[in-house]
This record gives C-alpha cells, sequence and structure tokens, in this order.
C-alpha cells in the first residue's frame, strides 16, 4: 500500500548566474560592513596595475539580485593557467568571496555559499587540469566547506585580532602583559617620537623588511614601489606610523591599512629596540590609542596584528591580549603540487649553496 506522506525534496533554489563585473559595478555592489581594505576597487586596481595576469571581478546573481562577489587573477604561461586571490608578492594577506546573503536563515545562507562556490569554480574552468587554484578567504568568510566538497584542500590560517569597540585606554592597557605594560609606560622617559608620515616612510618601510628578510637568507617579494603607491593613492584607507630618535634617525615604522571596522598591521614591525625597550610595543600601542581616540578612525572596531600560527612572532603578539581568528586558505590539487615542487627546488638550491660554503 502506498503511503500518503509526501517525500520531502530539497526547496528550489533559483540557479546562480556568474557575471563578469566592471569596475564601477563591482565598487557600486561591494556592501558597506564585512569587508575590508582590499576588496575596495581602487585598490583592486592597484593590484592589477603590479600583477603580471588579469583582474577578474566576479559577480553571483539570482536572478537580478546580486549575491556573492569574488576578485581573481588569472595569469597564463607555459600552457598553465594560474588563478589566485590575492596574487603573490604583493603582501595582500587576503582577499576571496564576498558573501551578500538576502535571508537571516542559516539553511539558505549555507546553500548560496555552495551554489557560489560552485558556479564560480565552474566558471573559472578550475576542474582543468592545466589550471592552478589558490585562494586565501578573509576572516569574515568563515564556511570554506563548499569547497572542500569540490575537492579542494583547505587549510586554517591564523591572525590576532584584538576587539576595540567600546573599549578606552585603560581597559586596554591594563589587559595587556605587565611586561609590555611597562615598556609601554617607559615612553615617557624616552626621547622618541612617533609621527604620521607619507608615501617615502611606506617605502622605508618595506625597504626595512626587505633587508630583514636578507639578513635570514630569505627574499620579500614586494615591490617598495606597490608600498609608497598604496599610502599615496589611497591616503582615505592608509596611515604610516615612524619611530625616530632624537636625532631624527630612523627606528622603525609601521602602515597600517584601514576601512569598514577593520584596521590591518599591513607593513613594518621589523625588530627594533631602543634603550631596552621594544619599538614595535610603542608603534602598536601609538596605533591602538589613535583607534580608540582618533575621530578619523571612529569606524574602526578592531585591530588586525597579523600572524597568530608562528610561534615565535605569536609570543610577542598575544601580549596585547588578541585573540586568534581563523580565516582560510583554499587550492586545488595541482596548486598544492606546484608548491610542494617550489619548495622542493628551492630547498635544493640553498643546499648546493652551502655545499659550496668554504669550511672555515
Amino acid at each position: 500500500m502506498a503511503s500518503d506522506r509526501k517525500l520531502e525534496t530539497e526547496p528550489a533554489y533559483e540557479a546562480m548566474e556568474i557575471q563578469t563585473l566592471t569596475p564601477d559595478e563591482w565598487g557600486d555592489l561591494l556592501p558597506d560592513t564585512g569587508v575590508g581594505p582590499f576588496h575596495q576597487q581602487e585598490v583592486l586596481d592597484l593590484m592589477d596595475e603590479y600583477e603580471d595576469g588579469e583582474l577578474r571581478l566576479l559577480g553571483g546573481f539570482r536572478g537580478q539580485q546580486p549575491v556573492a562577489l569574488l576578485p581573481v587573477f588569472v595569469r597564463e604561461a607555459y600552457s598553465i593557467r594560474f588563478v589566485v586571490s590575492p596574487p603573490p608578492g604583493l603582501s595582500v594577506p587576503w582577499l576571496g568571496p564576498v558573501l551578500m546573503p538576502t535571508s537571516p536563515k542559516r539553511r539558505k545562507r549555507e546553500k548560496l555559499n555552495e551554489r557560489f562556490a560552485e558556479a564560480a569554480l565552474e566558471a573559472l574552468e578550475t576542474d582543468d587540469f592545466r589550471t592552478l587554484f589558490g585562494m586565501v578567504s578573509s576572516p569574515e568568510y568563515a564556511d570554506p566547506r563548499p569547497y572542500l566538497w569540490t575537492g579542494m584542500n583547505v587549510d586554517p590560517r591564523f591572525n590576532f585580532v584584538l576587539e576595540l569597540d567600546g573599549r578606552n585606554d585603560e581597559d586596554v592597557l591594563n589587559s595587556f602583559t605587565r611586561d609590555l605594560r611597562k615598556e609601554i609606560r617607559k615612553r615617557e622617559d624616552l626621547d622618541i617620537t612617533i609621527d604620521l608620515e607619507g608615501p617615502a616612510a611606506a617605502r622605508r618601510v618595506c625597504d626595512d623588511l626587505v633587508e630583514r628578510h636578507a639578513e635570514q637568507g630569505l627574499t620579500y617579494p614586494t615591490p617598495r614601489s606597490f608600498a609608497g603607491d598604496l599610502a599615496d593613492e589611497f591616503e582615505d584607507y592608509t596611515r604610516v606610523y615612524v619611530a625616530r630618535d632624537p636625532s631624527g634617525e630612523y627606528l622603525g615604522g609601521i602602515t597600517l591599512v584601514y576601512t569598514n571596522g577593520d584596521a590591518i598591521f599591513w607593513q613594518g614591525g621589523a625588530k627594533a629596540n631602543y634603550d631596552g625597550v621594544s619599538v614595535n610595543s610603542l608603534l602598536h600601542w601609538e596605533i591602538i590609542s589613535d583607534i580608540l581616540e582618533d575621530p578619523q578612525l571612529e569606524q574602526v572596531e578592531r585591530y588586525h596584528l597579523g600572524n597568530a600560527l608562528n610561534r615565535r612572532i605569536s609570543r610577542f603578539k598575544s601580549k596585547f591580549d588578541a585573540e586568534p581568528v581563523v580565516n582560510y586558505e583554499i587550492k586545488s590539487d595541482m596548486m598544492v603540487l606546484a608548491r610542494k615542487a617550489y619548495t622542493v627546488r628551492r630547498h635544493l638550491t640553498a643546499q648546493s649553496v652551502v655545499d659550496r660554503l668554504p669550511t672555515r
């Protein structure tokens, strides 16, 4: 006897259409909240000037309704196609998808995420074995499972985030470790100045990182001109904090990038001390104080202190009582293999240099 009960079926869901947007269309559709500075149209255009590939701005639509965005850079070399978000070599910490759900219901948000991931990957032809796909999502993108379900590799990254909304100087300072508070209070006894400077200082901060990496036998890939251009062309998104001694000698600096509630420690932080005090501790406190007190930064609610995965760096940044927050790196199998091959080749090259060194 047939059952009178109706079978439960998946609810109807309008097809997802992927469109390539113009920069102006992207700027019009980008939300005012939930996205950081690197998704802004002008910053993407600057990245495009420095990236060899082509910037493609993808929009996901259900009918006429825009529901998701994804910027990618596509580069072809030797019959291999690279699709990346963000592009390598510019120190952009993350990019990836922006979801704009029209319903607060979890099931509908999950379905939107899943359908957009599938449709975007199909539009980008990531199933072609000659296509290498790599993406680092922002901390706002919290659910990368659809990419796992399509066969992508998903790895967590961790960044320190200090929540500052509704707090004051005293509250924040008292949350720091005792030794960090002691360092910050020593500022009053030191002849150090910390001021806002311009594009030349941004290039100097980048030079600092180049030198620091070279000391460790590493290469820092970001062009100093990119750092300068970002500070020059997008002064509404950037600040360059520079510490100097009484003679005006450069001690250290940090380039801050901010918008829509997020301030990001972008470049700087090369290790420096003055009279036994960490210059970086003083720079970070100057930034935090400005976020708390400067009316021009009143929209900023949190400070991203950066890498929380490196144990040595993590020990320093944890002194600020920041929370480790996860975002995700998403890669195709071919990208994973290419990364491994590059790592092996770099290791072998480094070993050959070591083998040629004199024994004394």
